[in-house]
């Protein structure tokens, strides 16, 4: 049995099977692991982003150390 599979008794006396939906996890940096505080997923009615560059795969301090790499 999958976890996203419920059966549930029906008021007719049938038991029914619903499928739930996988709860949405945050978004984590692809160096440190670390939680990030955007949510990719999010869907907002004025479309607001983060402006700065990888803002949804990178924490500020991973993407800082980046950067620096980048100009030597």
């Amino acid at each position: 049995m999958t976890k996203n599979i419920i059966k549930k008794k029906s008021p007719g006396g049938r038991i029914v099977t619903h499928k739930t939906k996988k709860s949405k996890t945050s978004s984590h940096c692809r160096i440190c692991g670390s939680a990030l505080r955007t949510n990719k997923r999010a869907k907002t009615k004025s479309g607001k982003r983060v402006a700065r560059p990888l803002s949804a795969e990178l924490c500020p301090a991973c993407l800082k150390n980046s950067l620096q790499m980048a100009e030597l």
